[in-house]
C-alpha cells in the first residue's frame, strides 16, 4: 500500500473511533473491565453488550438493566444466570452470593479533564 492510502485510512479510522477507549468500548460511562461494549453504564466485566445499565459480568446483552452473569439477553431486567427475578429477589440473591453490584470506576472523560 502506498503512503497516501495508509494516511487516508488512518485518518478515516481515527475520525470514526475517537470515542473508543483502549478496550474498544464506545460511549460507555462508569464501567470496569468491560470490552467491546457501546452505550453501557454503571457495569463491570461485560463483553459485547449494547445500550445497557447496571450489568455485572454479562455477555452480548442488549437493552438490559440490572442483570448479572447472563448471556444474550435482550430487553431484560433483574436476571441472574438468565433467570428472571423480581427486584427484591434480585438484590437479595446478589447479597446472598456476596456480589457487590456497585460500580465506581473512574470515567475516562473525567480523567481527561482533570
Amino acid at each position: 500500500m502506498d503512503h497516501q492510502f495508509q494516511n487516508a485510512w488512518a485518518r478515516l479510522k481515527a475520525q470514526h473511533t475517537h470515542e473508543r477507549d483502549g478496550l474498544n468500548n464506545f460511549e460507555c460511562f462508569n464501567v470496569e473491565g468491560c470490552r467491546n461494549c457501546s452505550f453501557v453504564r454503571n457495569s463491570r466485566g461485560c463483553t459485547s453488550c449494547h445500550n445497557c445499565d447496571s450489568l455485572i459480568e454479562c455477555l452480548s446483552c442488549v437493552d438490559c438493566r440490572d442483570c448479572a452473569y447472563s448471556v444474550g439477553l435482550n430487553g431484560a431486567r433483574f436476571h441472574i444466570l438468565n433467570v428472571e427475578y423480581d427486584e427484591q429477589e434480585y438484590y437479595q440473591r446478589l447479597t446472598d452470593l456476596e456480589v457487590d453490584w456497585k460500580v465506581s470506576a473512574l470515567d475516562r472523560l473525567d480523567a481527561e479533564q482533570g
